[in-house]
């Protein structure tokens, strides 16, 4: 859902921070780095491998394929996986192959006063099947092409739906002064071959955006609606602000209050974010989880 931004009178601010376009350079090929030693991870209850991976900063796949898990729904309690840790920085780092088609865009870079720099943007899919384990790469170069800082983040979305996009945000907390080219990858991102925990049937309704009466910082509110005739819960909509050139200003994930969002039930909502550039638009979406989704013992079968 993309509304326009509501146009009311505000009081002049000062910018913040300043947009900073670069032209980007195709991607250097890879070197591959050795490996650390893996961290093992006891299964607790409630646990799925999405979180376990983005607390470690892995992939999904990463952990799947270093345990040989075919089913990820079959997790035990009180099972040890290994977690395969990545490599220290290098001056690259090899991306995951990627059998959807996905693609960065919207990236705009942002300095704070305080010196650091803000990488936001969005990935959209462009495949006819949604995407899951989307994890992005931003790195700043040099005139000459050599490596001067790294980032990397997942989207704030779990599931990418097919012809959809979810944003990201990159912090650089020491950047460079200045970088003359930058190169975006796409690190991760998998096909979504079932629904696991995941709660499809929320929609959002009655949204309004815009400034603040400090002239800074931009708020937008809506209603949460629970449509299905399931229990929900973990229920978090994902804001995206975008100025007139359709780059990223800011996005916010912020959780619903009920910890249960009961069948019909709905819920407001008020996200309050600080815009790096003017804003033009506003993009809101809204994702859950099954209430009381749990991964089965070994004696049980999953509930799907």
């Amino acid at each position: 859902v993309t509304p326009t931004a509501t146009q009311t009178p505000r009081p002049t601010a000062t910018r913040r921070a300043t947009f900073t376009p670069v032209p980007a350079t195709p991607s250097d090929t890879p070197t591959p780095t050795v490996t650390p030693t893996p961290i093992i991870y006891v299964i607790k209850k409630g646990d799925t491998l999405i979180p376990i991976a983005r607390k470690f900063g892995v992939t999904v796949a990463a952990i799947q394929e270093a345990n040989g898990i075919t089913d990820p729904r079959r997790l035990r309690i009180g099972q040890e996986i290994i977690i395969p840790v990545e490599a220290a920085p290098g001056p690259t780092v090899v991306p995951t192959p990627t059998p959807v088609a996905l693609r960065i865009q919207g990236l705009g870079f942002y300095r704070t006063p305080v010196g650091n720099l803000w990488c936001l943007g969005e990935v959209r899919n462009l495949s006819g099947r949604p995407a899951e384990e989307v994890q992005v790469q931003v790195s700043l170069h040099d005139e000459q092409g050599a490596l001067l800082d790294l980032g990397t983040a997942f989207v704030q979305l779990d599931i990418v739906a097919a012809g959809g996009r979810a944003p990201f945000a990159i912090l650089f907390p020491a950047p460079p002064e200045s970088f003359a080219q930058y190169q975006t990858r796409v690190l991760s991102g998998v096909p979504h071959t079932h629904l696991g925990p995941r709660y499809p049937d929320l929609e959002v309704t009655e949204q309004w955006g815009g400034y603040g009466e400090d002239g800074r910082s931009y708020r937008v509110t809506g209603t949460v609606r629970n449509t299905g005739q399931a229990d929900a819960e973990r229920v978090s909509v994902v804001v995206t602000l975008y100025n007139g050139q359709n780059h990223v200003v800011a996005s916010r994930t912020v959780e619903i209050a009920a910890e249960v969002f009961l069948a019909g039930a709905e819920a407001p909502f008020e996200v309050v974010l600080t815009p790096l550039d003017e804003v033009a638009r506003y993009d809101v979406q809204v994702q859950g989880w099954w209430i009381g989704y749990e991964i089965p013992l070994p004696t049980e079968t999953p509930g799907e």
